[in-house]
């Protein structure tokens, strides 16, 4: 198995995001996008990927577009995303379809 041109990585908090983003340039990924949460992704993460995204937790239909956009069909989640603002959600049209 070979590793994709491109990758995003959906960031949650912590070192995790941070280890696959260099994992990723280890083993030849070209472009990482990250999608990162506002009160959660280090922002240290910007420096080791090509393009970062700024999204609040249950921006579903915005973290798809961005996808969409960016023309990325590879994903990979890390970090955690901290119990508080699970419950703090603010889901858009589409974060409510699946609730």
């Amino acid at each position: 198995m070979h590793a994709p041109d491109q990758l995003a990585i959906i960031a949650g908090n912590g070192v995790y995001p941070r280890v696959l983003a260099r994992a990723a340039r280890a083993a030849g990924v070209r472009r990482i996008l990250a999608l990162a949460f506002e009160g959660e992704t280090e922002a240290e993460l910007g420096q080791l990927v090509d393009e970062i995204c700024w999204l609040r937790v249950g921006q579903l239909n915005r973290m798809l577009s961005t996808l969409r956009d960016a023309k990325i069909t590879s994903a990979m989640m890390a970090g955690q995303i901290a119990p508080r603002n699970l419950f703090d959600l603010h889901p858009d049209w589409r974060a409510l379809l699946l609730l």
